[in-house]
């Protein structure tokens, strides 16, 4: 890997519902759904600005959590940039 890192627009394909994502230890996720935060502007369209809430399967059940787009793109990559 060349150290690049794509970051998506948190209103594009790569958080539609249903999309996977991976950890760097290769734990997978799925994107469940994206919100604009209340409080952001409504002419904001910073990755901070919203918010996913995705899953993963532990111990037998799913776990959800949420995290603004920016933060949860610092933590997984997009399926389909493993190759980058």
């Amino acid at each position: 890997m060349n150290g690049a890192k794509k970051f998506h627009k948190a209103t594009g394909p790569a958080f539609h519902r249903g999309e996977e994502w991976v950890s760097s230890c290769g734990n997978r996720v799925y994107i469940l759904s994206v919100r604009k935060y209340p409080g952001a502007a409504a002419d904001a369209n910073h990755t901070s600005d919203y918010g996913v809430t995705y899953e993963w399967f532990e111990n037998g059940h799913y776990v959800q959590h949420e995290k603004d787009a920016w933060n949860f793109q610092v933590r997984y990559q997009h399926i389909a940039d493993l190759d980058l």
